[in-house]
């Protein structure tokens, strides 16, 4: 309330410019209903400490709209001498806010600036988010091994099944058809393990390595197996890296796993890039690595999504592969991001701490 108050007052005073001779829609009556209905729920449920997360969650967007409006309503005055449509301008700002990563943040240090209280604010917001990705992780990580056990069970019998009919098919009909029950009970058996993978936690055989050590390891087993054909790959290492705290298989699973993404991007042939570099972070020394490909690119729409559990664009994927990426990456006390162009290629991002240990408790 000692954000909205404040901000409401402003937002209203915009209605004077009206008695000056200016053609500004009215405001007040929209903003004084809000924060009423605003403050009447919180009065109203004072117990539903989650609702206020939501609703200064609400908040925020709806302050930040409206100083977003409040911008393009100087523009384009300064600009035409004449005020557009209220309403035309508030969606326009509304889409900008939410759709726009760098204007989000702009604004939120904007706020930090004006109301130092709501850094809390913010803080508290972040800080619910984190549970609920530790409780959704942690509800994973119970029902996962009964999953697997109830999913398993009867896919070995049914495989055994189909494997002892097929030595006795009459027809080669009948034995492709028995040749697909296999194959889909061992494409479920992957979906199973995947998920097994998602949810279990890190911390097997956890040491200080050298991060250029990994990602020639990852070149190599790439090599070995044959998985790049008419792909160049290719490796610029920074010499003399802090070395990281981590699993080793682990984050060799994560550098396949995107490896392979990178690989299967590029069917024509392409160029696959591993780069390494060391940071100055704020809170000490980190290490960079990037995976750069030439390949088809992410489309805007599913960029974001890419690292959510069971997201996928591909006809035979389940979608958890980048998810236990995102997953092990955390629990290694750092961060990934992928930047990508439509048609152009794609470049992932990763970043750890020199000095982090592994945290048991996914987020």
């Amino acid at each position: 309330l000692l954000i909205a108050c404040p901000t409401a007052a402003f937002i209203c005073s915009v209605d004077l410019s009206g008695y000056l001779g200016y053609n500004v829609a009215p405001v007040s009556g929209l903003v004084l209903s809000a924060l009423l209905y605003f403050t009447l729920l919180i009065v109203a449920y004072p117990q539903l400490s989650e609702l206020h997360h939501f609703f200064a969650r609400a908040l925020v967007i709806v302050v930040s709209t409206l100083t977003g409006a409040a911008i393009i309503y100087l523009v384009s005055f300064f600009f035409s001498g004449s005020a557009p449509s209220f309403t035309s301008v508030f969606m326009m700002s509304f889409l900008i806010i939410i759709s726009i990563t760098p204007v989000k943040m702009l604004l939120k240090n904007m706020f930090n600036v004006l109301y130092p209280e709501s850094k809390d604010v913010f803080t508290s917001l972040y800080e619910f988010d984190e549970k609920l990705e530790k409780e959704k992780a942690l509800m994973l990580a119970e029902m996962a091994p009964v999953f697997a056990h109830e999913i398993r069970n009867p896919l070995g019998s049914i495989k055994g099944a189909a494997q002892y009919l097929q030595s006795d098919a009459a027809t080669e009909e009948q034995g492709q058809l028995l040749n697909v029950i296999i194959e889909e009970v061992n494409r479920l058996n992957t979906v199973v393990s995947q998920f097994l993978d998602y949810a279990r936690p890190a911390g097997g055989n956890v040491r200080s390595q050298d991060i250029n050590a990994l990602v020639q390891r990852t070149i190599s087993i790439i090599g070995v197996n044959r998985m790049a054909g008419n792909i160049t790959i290719s490796h610029e290492l920074q010499e003399a890296l802090p070395h990281v705290v981590m699993d080793e298989q682990q984050m060799l699973q994560v550098m396949i796993n995107i490896s392979l993404n990178a690989i299967e991007a590029m069917p024509q042939g392409g160029s696959l890039t591993y780069k390494t570099s060391k940071i100055e972070a704020g809170d000490g020394p980190a290490v960079g690595i990037s995976i750069q490909d030439t390949g088809s690119g992410i489309r805007p729409e599913n960029l974001k999504n890419i690292f959510k559990p069971f997201y996928t664009t591909k006809e035979s994927g389940v979608g958890l592969g980048l998810a236990i990426c995102r997953r092990i990456i955390r629990e290694h006390g750092g961060s990934i991001r992928v930047k990508s162009i439509a048609g152009q290629g794609s470049i992932f991002l990763i970043q750890l701490g020199a000095g982090n240990k592994i945290r048991h408790n996914p987020s």
